[in-house]
């Protein structure tokens, strides 16, 4: 049986939510960040990075978002996950997630509430927040630019989704105005009336209102 790495509300809700969207089969293991279980020697020896999602197959452990979806995808062929079967669907959601994670994510969203990975000298924070909150502000634009009345990358229901309400959560709890973006809110919307969205949301302890 699969058995995911998770943080509650972390980018490994992307996966969580694929792993319903798949009706997988699967364990989920709780990493308590605030008690600092990712640097545990049992977790580490599980991803060495220290991050999640981390994936435990039969045939070994996946870990980062994208390669675990790319795992999903063609183990499932689900919603959820990375469209299969046309080049071209398939490239575009690519495109889209790794937009998300790399650039929105892993350089902004990470200056913003960890600004202490881009450097240790702590009169730098505030600016690297500062330099953070104007990129995203920017970026958050260009999502919403991107929502329209279906989905991100087409027309069905992708990994990439389920990012946007991830990041729609963090941007809430990061108290910027979300009525600027009012087409990414209804993508939002539609993401979290789906079932498989809604089990992972309660499995995670998180709540729907957390998203609206």
């Amino acid at each position: 049986m699969l058995k995911l790495f998770y943080s509650p509300g972390a980018c490994s809700l992307v996966t969580h939510i694929a792993l319903h969207e798949a009706e997988a089969e699967h364990g989920a293991v709780r990493i308590d960040f605030a008690a600092g279980e990712q640097r545990t020697p049992d977790y580490l020896a599980v991803n060495p990075h220290g991050r999640v999602p981390a994936l435990v197959t039969d045939e070994g452990t996946i870990t980062e978002n994208l390669a675990i979806l790319g795992y999903l995808a063609d183990r499932f062929g689900a919603p959820g996950s990375v469209p299969r079967g046309d080049a071209f669907k398939t490239a575009k959601a690519m495109q889209m997630l790794s937009w998300l994670s790399g650039t929105v994510h892993a350089t902004a969203f990470a200056a913003l509430f960890r600004p202490a990975r881009f450097t240790a000298d702590e009169s730098f924070h505030q600016g690297i927040k500062d330099g953070a909150h104007a990129a995203l502000t920017s970026h958050f634009v260009e999502l919403d630019d991107l929502c329209g009345d279906g989905w991100l990358a087409g027309d069905e229901y992708t990994a990439a989704d389920s990012y946007a309400a991830v990041f729609y959560r963090w941007a809430r709890a990061a108290k910027f105005d979300l009525t600027l973006y009012p087409r990414w809110t209804g993508l939002v919307s539609r993401v979290v009336e789906r079932p498989a969205v809604v089990r992972a949301i309660a499995h995670e302890g998180l709540k729907i209102e957390q998203f609206a």
